[in-house]
């Protein structure tokens, strides 16, 4: 075996060991910027009822009654838990306050763009697509804007 064989299987290693773990949160908000609630619907791409029945606790849509950046939400201790009025087989229908930032969904990588099929804000519908291309990157999160 070469040096130069060697010193590739090396660098080879020490890359995917560097690059094997690289993960950030990129969380999903709803700035409600009007003065009235808005009824918002979550299409997901997969039976978001069965894994609300397997772990109850594992999707909460978190908000507070102030617009806020992403920075300044996360800051919160204990951030309001909102409602789910409705729960469908692959959707979630919820009531978003006015002048208020809710978060909608908790993520990796932007990986909400693949488990969310469309959102719907007063029977308006928006697909993942749209929606990046209307919501505003703030330091790795998206934030989309209801005028």
């Amino acid at each position: 075996m070469s040096i130069k064989s060697i010193t590739i299987g090396f660098l080879s290693f020490i890359f995917v060991l560097l690059f094997s773990g690289c993960s950030y949160l990129t969380d999903f908000y709803i700035q409600n910027l009007t003065e009235t609630k808005k009824i918002i619907k979550i299409n997901y791409n997969y039976p978001i009822s069965q894994a609300i029945k397997n772990d109850p606790s594992s999707l909460v849509f978190n908000y507070e009654n102030v617009i806020l950046s992403p920075k300044d939400f996360q800051k919160i201790k204990n951030p309001k838990s909102l409602e789910k009025i409705e729960i469908r087989d692959s959707a979630i229908i919820l009531e978003v306050q006015p002048n208020s930032t809710t978060r909608i969904n908790r993520s990796h990588n932007g990986r909400w763009r693949y488990m969310i099929k469309n959102i719907e804000v007063d029977g308006k519908s928006f697909s993942t697509e749209e929606l990046q291309r209307k919501t505003k990157f703030i330091s790795n999160d998206y934030v989309y804007k209801i005028e």
